[in-house]
């Protein structure tokens, strides 16, 4: 009589090996789970701001002074009185004083108003000025204008100012629109509190026609 003999396969070897795997896998899954971990509550405090609320902040950058050893501004004025008791005034946008004498103040952008002692008052506008405070001078310089509302409009490169005498001077082409016309000249002074205005070397003078008409009355 026979018999059929079954074989039956031993899994413990197989067993014993996927634990041994594991056994060593362990520690690594240890670290990832760990690292995922940290590298969540990083996200979340940068996203919360703590950590740069901790880290060292950037030294600020120190202010630049222009000119630390002059007196500058954004806004300068001067204002006084002439010899007539009339006040004057001049404002420019930007303002300094020259590094090498004190009593020099360069303007930019300037305007001024003086007043003569009828109360008629006129207006001088300036690219640029340089102004004595001693002497109460100013140089002016770049597209100058001298406006005087419904009397004349002078325009000029250069003009040299003496504040308490409402004197001006210049020594270059100057051009003056006047109601009744337009003078052209190398030169202008203007004195005795404005009322003198004297034109210099090659004076061109165009004035208007204006057409009279007689008495029509019988």
């Amino acid at each position: 009589m026979s018999s059929h003999t079954e074989l039956h396969t031993d899994n413990t070897e197989r067993l014993l090996q996927a634990a041994s795997r594991r056994a060593r896998l362990a520690p690594y899954l240890s670290w990832a789970a760990l690292a995922l971990g940290l590298g969540l509550v990083v996200a979340f405090l940068i996203q919360a701001g703590l950590i740069s609320a901790l880290l060292p902040k950037p030294k600020p950058t120190p202010l630049t002074v222009e000119m630390p050893e002059q007196i500058a501004g954004s806004f300068f004025r001067i204002a006084g009185f002439d010899h007539e008791k009339q006040p004057y005034e001049i404002t420019s946008k930007k303002g300094y004083q020259d590094k090498e004498t004190a009593n020099l103040a360069h303007l930019e952008d300037l305007a001024g108003t003086f007043r003569r002692a009828s109360g008629q008052s006129y207006e001088v506008f300036s690219n640029t000025g340089l102004y004595d405070s001693k002497a109460k001078e100013m140089d002016l310089e770049g597209n100058v204008r001298i406006v005087e509302v419904g009397r004349f409009t002078a325009v000029m490169e250069k003009a040299h100012i003496v504040m308490e005498k409402k004197n001006l001077v210049s020594n270059v082409p100057v051009v003056v629109e006047m109601g009744s016309g337009t003078i052209k000249a190398n030169g202008m002074q203007i004195s005795n509190d404005g009322k003198n205005i004297l034109f210099l070397n090659g004076v061109k003078a165009r004035f208007t026609d204006i057409e009279t008409k007689g008495d029509t009355t019988p």
